[in-house]
Order: structure tokens, then sequence, then C-alpha cells
């Protein structure tokens, strides 16, 4: 019986080493292009053109034949057409000799051309293949997206990983969006009537073509129909509950032609909708806490009646800030981005399945009424000016 045993087990340990497969279907990386951004335009015969920042690798060296330094020695760019975007993929081996390789990539930047005809199809390949990360960022840009692959990092190696910390931090100002592939996936798959997107440029004020997020671009359904300022865009995010951080600069009392900057502690948002007599009515309700953080004027702001005059200014401004988006989305792009449509079928389910087969025509149509809360926590170390 024992030798019985003895056996078995000699053909067991003989037998694993066939079941262990190694590494078989592995994927060198040296045979491999790592893609950091990804940029899509309209190409001539209304082809795609699809173009890449690549790292350079120890062993990689810029291609004479369709390919560039892109200015800076940390990485190439190369560019190819085609009939569809994963044809255009497709033929740049043709020029790099490489496969391309996506876990590492940092964004898609969309050229201005290809966002107004609309995104999803040039998104689909995107949310589709598996090798395609779907937290990557998502941006748009004025002109061509392949002239942003070209910009010069300032404090990264890369311009894809000064890209990717910008957007990580745009809370610090609250001036842009910062939105994922699976965000806008998400958005569009529930039959959204728009989407806000960040918006990139290269700076102008910059001879070095630096980057710059300027904004947002807004988008009715998936096509681009316009774009909204850093303000605009902080009152798109005081309407979502979005805010993380920034300054808010108002007058100081009593002497206008100077400031004082408040900084955002903490904010929220609600959003309450109602039907009056056929009236369709929606209420945004803004709670603030922020701090004294800098003034230039004399006047000692930490006393209870200037404090409430700061409380005052500040509401008057986010209010501002936010009637400029609802005017927009209302009066010029005709579209609910701010997500009022959903408030109304959370809250009267019966009613929105009347009306949401004519939502952009009665979205105008809606009075909007905005509540600013203010608090001021701090004014600093500093309890009178100098």
């Amino acid at each position: 019986m024992q030798k019985r045993k003895r056996v078995i087990y000699l053909f067991l340990i003989l037998g694993i080493p066939l079941f262990i497969t190694g590494c078989w279907d592995r994927k060198e990386l040296e045979g491999r292009a790592i893609v950091t951004l990804v940029a899509l335009d309209k190409g001539e015969n209304n082809e795609i053109k699809f173009s890449v920042q690549i790292a350079r690798t120890s062993d990689s060296q810029a291609s004479s034949n369709g390919g560039s330094s892109g200015g800076e020695r940390s990485s190439v760019i190369m560019s190819s057409t085609g009939g569809t975007v994963f044809d255009a993929v497709r033929n740049l081996i043709l020029k790099s000799g490489r496969k391309l390789y996506y876990p590492h990539n940092t964004a898609i930047i969309l050229g201005n051309e290809i966002a107004r005809e609309g995104i999803l199809p040039v998104l689909d390949l995107f949310n589709r293949d598996a090798e395609m990360r779907p937290l990557t960022w998502v941006l748009v840009t004025p002109g061509e997206a392949a002239d942003i692959l070209e910009a010069k990092s300032t404090l990264e190696s890369l311009s894809a990983k000064q890209l990717d910390m910008m957007l990580k931090d745009f809370g610090a100002s609250s001036k842009t969006v910062a939105t994922t592939l699976l965000d806008i996936m998400k958005q569009l798959a529930y039959d959204s009537p728009g989407a806000v997107l960040s918006n990139i440029e290269l700076d102008p004020n910059n001879p070095k073509k630096t980057l710059l997020l300027n904004g947002a671009a807004v988008f009715k359904r998936d096509k681009l129909i316009g774009r909204l300022n850093p303000i605009e865009t902080r009152g798109y995010l005081w309407s979502q509950g979005k805010v993380k951080s920034g300054i808010i600069t108002i007058p100081c009392p009593d002497e206008e032609n100077k400031k004082i900057s408040m900084e955002i502690k903490r904010a929220d948002r609600k959003i309450e909708s109602d039907i009056s007599d056929g009236k369709l009515k929606f209420t945004i309700t803004v709670n603030v806490e922020s701090r004294l953080a800098e003034q230039a004027c004399l006047p000692d702001l930490g006393n209870p009646e200037k404090l409430m005059e700061l409380k005052k200014s500040q509401c008057e401004v986010i209010e501002k800030e936010i009637r400029s988006i609802v005017d927009k989305a209302q009066e010029k792009y005709d579209t609910d981005i701010l997500g009022f449509g959903t408030e109304l079928n959370r809250k009267f389910p019966q009613e929105w399945q009347k009306i949401k087969g004519n939502w952009a025509e009665e979205f105008p149509k809606a009075e909007v009424n905005i509540v600013v809360n203010s608090k001021i926590t701090d004014i600093g170390l500093v309890k009178k000016p100098l």
C-alpha cells in the first residue's frame, strides 16, 4: 500500500510541470511603443487623424519618416490616418514598427472639428478595447489636438505627466473640470442631454507652447456646441456640488478699487424641483464656508459688522457665477447640462414621462432661483491689517 502511494506521489510530482505554462503569452515591452497621450483630429478625405505621444525609451530613436522629437528628448510624436480610429492605429505600425501599448495613456485629446461632429464614434474603440483604461482623461481643444502633444512640459519630464497632475488638482481653483472616459460614457449611456469636458489650449501668453486648462467645453448630447470661460465653469461646478476650493475675489468695503481674497474651504449644493400652476421651478441652494485669506485694504475686517458685509459680498459673487451658467445653458445652448431633468424625474416621475420628449423646449422656460448661504470661519493669524 505504501509503495502504491509513493508511485502515485511520484507521478503527481512529475506531472506538475506539464500544467505550469509559464509566461507563454508574455509581451515584451522592448517591442512596444508606450503611449502617454492620444490626440484625435479630422483628417483629409473624411479620415481620422490619429496622433500619439510615445515615451522615449533607451533603445528607441525618433523616426525620420513620420515622427519627430516633439521638442523634448523624453518623447516622440507620431501620426497616421485611417477610415476609422482602429484603422489609423494599425496604420501607425507601418511607421513605428512597434505595436502601441495603452495602459499608461494619460489622456485623449479631441480636436475642435471632430468634437463638433460627435465624439461617441471616435471614443468607441477606447471604451470597447480591454487594453484602454476607463479612467483616462478626455479633453477638448479649440484647434488641432495634435498641436497639444507638441506642448513643452515645465516641471515634469513629460507633458502627459504634467497634464495628469493639473487635472488631479483642478479643485485648487475650481475653474475647469476633470472628466474621464468612464464619466462620459456614464452620462451618455443614460441619454443625458449634454456633457461638460475640460478645455485645454496652448498658453497664448507663453511663446514656449506650454499647456493651459482654460474653462470647459459644452456638448449637446455628444456634439460640441460651445465653451465656458473659467468663471462660468466655476458657476457650473457650484451647480453640481463639485467646488472643492478656490479663491473668491470681492471688493473691499468702502474701497472698491482694492480687493479681498476669500479661500473656499468647503461647499455643498442641493437642487430642488417644483411644479406650480403648470410652471417648472428649480431652486439651487449652495452652502459655502470660507476664510479671509488676503486683504489689500486697511479696514479691520475682523469685527462682526465687516464680516457681515464680507458674507453678503461673497454670496453676491457666487450667485452671479451660478446665474451666468444658468442663463447660458437656458438662453444660448438650450441644453440641460445642470441636471434639472434628473431631479425632476426623481421627484415627479409621472410628470417627467409626459414632458421628457420635449425637454429641450421646456428646459429654457423653467424658472431658476439661486440661494447662497455663506459662512466665514477664519480671518487668519492677523486680526487687524498692519
